[in-house]
């Protein structure tokens, strides 16, 4: 049998020692007594002493004797042959790119790669480990660290690559932390020994192939020369093939076709196919005919977000007047209404988003606009004016060639976002999930509402107050793309900390589905007013529910050049520097069997012991 620690065959010594406790023993006290009757045979039970008697068998002699045995064995880390192979530490990072999933004749790269994988670990010594590291925009552990082989290949099993174009680097870091001095295998579809350092095995699986795809897919409302809204797709594709082809673009809705069109592409060509879509169509899918990369064939395509934003003013009609907010003396908003793109105006303030007027305390959704009431002091300002040019309010605004006058010794609350000075003259406040923004500005002597930058202002203001309204951000994302849902901030206050959104999908279909379809497909989020999930990893539908309501239906497809491209995989094996590191199991199963027996011997001579001592007369 072999050892792992022979040195530990020195604690045999102690099977003598016992032996030399047991020959050992103190001699009889004499005692003078009437019979000898009253003495039992257990009373010459003698002590240790320095005169040697003859041995005497007992239970506690052999049980102390297999102790030291048993401990000695252990000490030595025996080894059998079914477990006393050297193992070796398979670390592997797998390519988890979407171009791992192009398809030929051959069957998919990623099927390739992962039969090669198989056929290794399956020739692994008995008492290998197995680490499994899927790159991506997030990097997973798929088995491990240090999993078994089993494991692993079952991990294996049910592998598909699917993520957008990514950087393999965080993957091999993380595989370095777990491999220590064994080696590392990257698999991945492209040949590149010159980018990975020596000490890695490369494992390419990949073919050079024709593809074509979709790269970027939007459905947006256009209003045409009367004001009516119309849905447009607009296409964008590619071609990654060899030779001109021209690509055939069928929309439909479900499996019914509602319209196609058609693009013709030179090699490596880029071209935009635009299409309108019927009024009022529900969700659309568009696809074109299949190649290598079934991914990129198809994109979603949710109707698009539809939030108006309600727009109010309790100005009187002169300052309207003078801040080109009306087109009559009367008063009004339609100017207000002309520069914000689908806006409606709210006939008072407690139905209204977004008023030009007094801040007060409404119980409506409304976020103010106020100009400041002034004191009699006015100043001119032509400039430079202090602007905080990363807020969203003011993006495209310059404040170039205007005067703007106001209230010097007038002190707004909230953050400045313009200033002169030491004085403000737009600031911003917030409360909570409303915000209020304070003009310092005297209409009848600036230039300002006569500028090209007061549409943009109040253009910026209207979007941000639409962008914090309830619904998503979009309605159509990439693979990878963060999904954004806002929610009234007063039904989010109103929620209780058991109520969560429940995420869907990707769904076969648009149409309701059963708890049934969706098990094991359905993501339980936080409720906030202001939902952030980046978990949206495969293209199809998903659906935005909470408390059994639907809040929106997403499309998410893959849209991706960089993966769509195929024409630079191939397939090559290089061997590493670093060989294969061997190690031996740090504790086999007859090292714990022979520390258990002699801890059950320990216990055996124990309990003899204490029944002896309670058998002694007196006792």
């Amino acid at each position: 049998m072999p050892f792992a620690n022979p040195l530990g065959l020195i604690a045999l010594l102690a099977v003598p020692a016992v032996l030399a406790l047991h020959l050992y023993r103190r001699r009889f006290q004499p005692r003078e007594v009437s019979a000898l009757f009253l003495w039992r045979a257990r009373d010459h039970a003698p002590a240790a002493g320095r005169q040697r008697e003859p041995l005497r068998s007992s239970a506690s002699l052999w049980l102390e004797l297999a102790c030291a045995a048993l401990l000695a064995l252990a000490f030595s880390g025996p080894r059998a042959a079914c477990v006393g192979a050297r193992g070796e530490h398979c670390v592997v990072v797998l390519d988890g790119s979407a171009s791992m999933s192009a398809r030929s004749s051959r069957g998919a790269a990623f099927e390739r790669a992962a039969q090669l994988l198989r056929e290794r670990i399956e020739a692994l010594e008995r008492g290998s480990r197995v680490t499994l590291v899927e790159s991506g925009l997030t990097v997973r552990l798929l088995a491990g660290p240090a999993a078994l082989p089993r494991d692993a290949l079952e991990a294996l099993a049910n592998w598909r690559p699917s993520a957008p174009h990514h950087d393999l680097g965080p993957a091999l870091a993380l595989a370095r932390q777990f491999s220590g001095e064994a080696r590392i295998v990257v698999c991945t579809d492209r040949f590149e020994p010159e980018r990975w350092a020596a000490d890695i095995e490369l494992l390419a699986s990949g073919e050079p192939l024709d593809n074509w795809a979709f790269i970027r897919a939007s459905r947006t409302l256009e209003a045409d020369a009367q004001g009516v809204e119309r849905e447009r797709l607009f296409l964008a594709l590619a071609s990654f093939a060899q030779r001109e082809r021209e690509l055939v673009v069928v929309v439909r809705d479900g499996e019914r076709e509602l319209s196609r069109g058609s693009l013709r592409l030179a090699a490596g060509a880029r071209g935009l196919l635009a299409l309108e879509a019927p009024p009022g169509a529900p969700a659309l899918t568009a696809h074109i005919e299949d190649d290598a990369l079934a991914l990129d064939n198809t994109v979603w395509l949710a109707p698009p977000v539809r939030r108006t934003v309600a727009l109010h003013s309790d100005l009187s009609a002169e300052t309207l007047s003078a801040l080109g907010l009306s087109r009559s003396e009367n008063g009004g908003i339609e100017r207000w209404l002309g520069v914000v793109p689908r806006s409606r105006e709210a006939p008072d303030v407690e139905s209204a988003q977004l008023v030009f007027g007094a801040a007060r305390a409404t119980e409506g959704p409304a976020w103010f606009l106020e100009l400041a009431p002034l004191g009699p002091e006015r100043s001119d300002w032509l400039g430079p004016l202090l602007v905080d040019r990363t807020h969203p309010a003011l993006e495209g605004v310059t404040l170039e060639g205007l005067v703007w006058s106001g209230d010097p010794e007038l002190r707004l609350s909230g953050t400045p976002l313009i200033s002169v000075g030491e004085v403000t003259l737009l600031s911003e406040e917030r409360f909570g999930a409303r915000r209020v923004w304070r003009l310092n500005l005297d209409p009848e002597r600036s230039s300002l509402q006569r500028a090209p930058d007061w549409p943009i202002l109040l253009a910026n203001l209207a979007e941000l107050r639409r962008a914090a309204a309830s619904g998503p951000a979009a309605t159509h994302l990439a693979v990878g793309q963060r999904l954004e849902y806002s929610l009234d901030a007063r039904v989010a206050a109103q929620a209780s900390p058991d109520d969560v959104y429940e995420l869907a999908g990707p769904l076969a279909t648009t149409e309701r589905a059963t708890g049934e379809a969706l098990a094991g497909r359905v993501r339980s989020l936080p409720l906030r007013a202001q939902l952030q999930y980046d978990g949206l990893d495969a293209p199809g539908w998903y659906r935005l529910s909470a408390a059994g309501s639907e809040l929106a239906l997403i499309g998410v497809s893959f849209l991706d050049g960089a993966e769509s491209d195929l024409r630079a995989a191939g397939a090559g094996r290089r061997e590493s520097t670093r060989a294969a590191q061997l190690s031996e199991a740090p504790v086999s199963w007859l090292e714990v069997l022979a520390l258990a027996l002699a801890l059950g011997a320990a216990c055996a001579d124990w309990w003899v012991l204490s029944r002896w001592r309670r058998d002694l007369p007196g006792s």
